[in-house]
């Protein structure tokens, strides 16, 4: 079934502005006839962007039809994640920050270093008598509140040296394993492990991070059969995040927060030796020729998946539309990325939450009145974008693959139409993020020097497959280098 954007749009304004009420809905603090400036920093290409504007322009309308108070949220594009980091970074020093703005976890734990008055605590808005969640049914508004997020998503924003909610999830992805249907029935029919499995989805399903290691093998040595054009079995898009994972699924533990300060769990003893045997038996694999990086080779492995060079191509989910073949020479296919083995001898499925990551900024160059009643508006815009209806409308139209971040989102009767759509390789991927990776995600502690830990950490699988440093040698100074940081 082929679903039709014309409803949707249409949904939002008609459906929730009968809900309103009027102003009966106003916060005491509400003065009609007053303008209130939203200013929204974001990282967003054409579509999400185009999205976000809609949902910006009906968002003022409601405001102004249910208490009489124009709204101006301006968006303003910044470049990428790194950009949007240093720029507001460098505009603290003369107040000129955004009221809200896109960033990573790891952003707002530098911003809050910085100086946490700067950053709202947004604890005090979600349960204000006023304003908190369920409290302004116009905005289709949820009175269950942050019981309706994905658990990992809205506890992510707690995970700050800080005490308190700092960021808030607009959209999500995390981690997929996008294959070659044909390729991988190729391979089946002379690799004996997978003689009990009828087709692609119910093998791949019930590999663990070891066995698609072996298959990847399989297939390479067998190229001729599964695919001449075979370059590497797997290419893995994050040299971070194959490390970090590693480490949360082996147990083996990553970072924390000690005395407010960044720790580094790996950095010695049984963790240490742990993670450097699991580098250690990356580098094999990659030795032999199954698998490679985007660290080692400058590129994200799209290209290669869509040329048939690959058979398994681990990435974004927020990047699905990218591992979609033109002209449908094969057929992808979708799956949770194999995980490895934790300390019970298990498969430990744990992966990574990523996406678009809310937080909200006062500025030195306004006065707390102003302040407050900019963040009071932008706030109602946060929970109007995150409702049900809007977020479904920002995931379908305004990404290549994010996921809502409430689960009153999957049960609309858009979502779910979307869902069943198995001609699309973006629904498929929602499919596998939402049903089969189903919440089991793993958020790190974050702090000042975090997101230079991380780079690190992706440094250490590049410079050990390469071949430029030992992995010893990588490590004692990616420790040295991220501590620097802290």
């Amino acid at each position: 079934m082929k679903f039709k954007k014309s409803i949707l749009l249409l949904l939002p304004v008609v459906a929730l502005a009968s809900c309103g009420g009027g102003g009966s809905d106003s916060s005491s603090g509400s003065t009609s006839g007053e303008t209130v400036d939203v200013i929204f920093w974001h990282t967003f290409g054409q579509s999400a962007t185009a999205a976000l504007q809609t949902l910006a322009d009906q968002f003022t309308e409601l405001v102004q039809e249910n208490e009489g108070i124009t709204v101006n949220v301006t968006l303003a594009y910044q470049g990428g994640y790194d950009d949007i980091l240093e720029k507001i970074t460098t505009a603290f020093a003369t107040g000129s920050v955004p009221t809200m703005a896109i960033a990573y976890p790891d952003h707002v734990a530098n911003y809050l270093a910085t100086d946490s008055t700067l950053v709202y605590n947004l604890e005090d808005y979600m349960n204000d008598d006023e304003i908190g969640f369920g409290k302004q049914s116009y905005l289709g508004d949820s009175a269950s509140g942050t019981d309706d997020f994905v658990e990992a998503f809205i506890e992510e924003g707690t995970k700050y040296a800080v005490e308190g909610t700092y960021s808030m999830p607009y959209m999500k992805s995390t981690e997929v394993m996008f294959y070659n249907t044909e390729m991988v029935q190729r391979g089946m029919r002379t690799y004996a492990a997978a003689a009990d499995y009828g087709n692609p989805a119910t093998f791949i399903a019930s590999l663990d991070w070891e066995g698609l290691l072996d298959f990847g093998k399989h297939c390479l040595d067998n190229k001729a059969d599964v695919g001449s054009t075979l370059e590497h079995a797997i290419w893995y898009d994050s040299d971070s995040n194959l490390f970090i994972s590693k480490l949360y699924q082996e147990e083996i533990g990553y970072s924390s927060i000690v005395d407010g300060s960044g720790h580094i769990d790996f950095e010695s003893g049984e963790a240490r030796t742990a993670a450097e045997a699991m580098v250690n038996q990356l580098k094999e694999s990659y030795d032999s020729g199954v698998f490679t990086t985007k660290g080692v080779e400058g590129t994200y492995g799209s290209d290669a998946f869509t040329g048939e060079e690959v058979v398994f191509e681990i990435g974004s989910s927020g990047g699905t539309g990218y591992n979609d073949p033109s002209g449908g020479s094969f057929t992808p296919g979708v799956a949770m990325v194999p995980a490895s083995k934790g300390a019970d001898g298990e498969a430990n499925p744990l992966y990574i939450t990523q996406g678009p990551t809310l937080t909200f900024l006062r500025s030195t160059a306004l006065s707390d009145e102003v302040n407050n009643r900019r963040m009071e508006m932008a706030w109602r815009f946060a929970k109007y974008i995150t409702n049900p209806t809007q977020n479904v409308y920002s995931c379908i139209y305004g990404s290549e693959g994010y996921i809502p971040v409430r689960y009153s989102a999957y049960e609309t009767a858009e979502y779910i139409e979307y869902l069943n759509d198995d001609t699309s390789i973006q629904a498929n991927t929602a499919n596998v993020v939402i049903n089969r990776i189903n919440g089991h995600y793993f958020n790190s502690d974050v702090f000042k020097g975090s997101a230079q830990l991380r780079d690190e950490c992706g440094g250490i699988i590049t410079q050990v497959l390469r071949g430029t440093k030992t992995t010893t040698v990588a490590f004692d100074d990616a420790i040295a280098t991220a501590k620097t940081y802290f």
